[in-house]
């Protein structure tokens, strides 16, 4: 099931942040970084690249807070919940990956590749086929 005319919509767990994507999304990928291990709580991180410009806010930005973490990759999350919303870097401005696990909108995609396995959990074995990048992806 894909969205209707590319439009996502997502939310924290809590409900009280709120949020539309508008376009097509990118790509899907699992990222093993130490950011996302450590901001997630898991072995990685299921992303979704989206345009920057195709997000927008219906309820809660005020309860957002953003925390950029010592790499420059900058996390915004819920303050009273603390799901992750989304993830982006002043380097790319173009565009910005989504928690997956926020998504409301069922999304007909599959993670396409594994990124920053160099930094992988040393008890998370990767037993898929799909392709592992030591770093990003473009990288």
């Amino acid at each position: 099931m894909t969205a209707a005319a590319n439009v996502y919509e997502g939310s924290c767990f809590c409900k009280k942040v709120r949020y539309r994507l508008e376009g097509p999304p990118k790509d899907m990928m699992n990222c093993h970084c130490t950011d996302c291990r450590k901001s997630h709580g898991s072995a990685f991180a299921t992303l979704v690249e989206f345009p920057f410009k195709s997000l927008s806010y219906r309820q809660g930005k005020e309860n957002l807070t953003t925390f950029t973490a010592p790499s420059g990759t900058k996390r915004s999350f819920c303050r009273t919940c603390g799901s992750i919303v989304s993830v982006w870097s002043d380097a790319d401005t173009a565009w910005l990956e989504i928690s997956a696990s926020t998504l409301d909108t069922p999304v007909d995609m599959r993670p396409t590749h594994h990124i920053y396995v160099r930094s992988r959990a040393p008890w998370y074995e990767i037993r898929d086929d799909r392709p592992q990048h030591k770093a990003s992806k473009d990288a």
